[in-house]
């Protein structure tokens, strides 16, 4: 039940939040707690629980277990390094050449991040040297397309999951068949508004309420 003065956002996708009031009905409302930042808040309901999902829902993950993801730097990639860092999973995050590039890595590593490298680092022969201390990846989070998920999938272990969740180079996904034939690759697809879709309002407050936990602990910021 709700009461004046709480806090909510909307349950489903496409509510339409380019207003300043509404008109709903208690099942198209989750209340969220008061205290959590409003910045926060506006974007909870989209880049953390696809990161969450991403790390929960495609391959069962242990402490010490590592997860590589290209476009580490976006809303998503931040989220996915500290949720895994809180779960003690380590991340090889890829990110674009850019001006301000050794700032993004040093502010990814500040959020969890283990490794930081450039695509074109990541598509040279010293990747696998840099990562061979750490236990080949058994899941990669792909939202770019193109050369770099191909780069994503041979660098993941036998049995490894490719996860595409974007695809901003508008490039196909493209994996050898050596990597699917040999090293039994899996490709997946994943659109948070479709999970969304398929799951009811108490699943989607119980991601929530993880979430908020980790904010509150300090261990996520978005």
């Amino acid at each position: 039940s709700l009461a004046v003065g709480d806090v909510v956002i909307p349950a489903r996708p496409q509510f339409g939040t380019w207003r300043t009031h509404a008109i709903a009905t208690v099942d198209q409302l989750i209340k969220v707690p008061a205290d959590i930042p409003v910045e926060q808040l506006a974007t909870i309901s989209v880049n953390p629980p696809t990161a969450l999902r991403l790390l929960s829902d495609f391959v069962q993950l242990k402490k010490g277990d590592t997860v590589i993801q290209n476009a580490a730097n976006s809303a998503v990639g931040q989220a996915v390094i500290q949720i895994a860092c809180s779960r003690g999973v380590r991340t090889i995050n890829v990110i674009r050449e850019r001006p301000d590039q050794e700032q993004t890595v040093e502010y990814l590593k500040s959020l969890g991040g283990d490794l930081v490298v450039t695509e074109k680092y990541a598509a040279s022969h010293k990747m696998r040297e840099l990562i061979s201390d750490l236990p080949a990846p058994k899941l990669g989070l792909n939202a770019v397309g193109g050369d770099s998920a191909t780069n994503l999938a041979n660098l993941l272990a036998t049995g490894g999951t490719l996860v595409t969740y974007g695809g901003m180079s508008k490039h196909g996904v493209t994996v050898s068949t050596s990597s699917l034939i040999f090293r039994d690759i899996s490709l997946r697809g994943f659109w948070v508004s479709k999970w969304v879709e398929q799951h009811s309002t108490a699943d989607k407050a119980a991601m929530l309420n993880e979430l908020f936990g980790l904010i509150k602990s300090g261990a996520l910021k978005t």
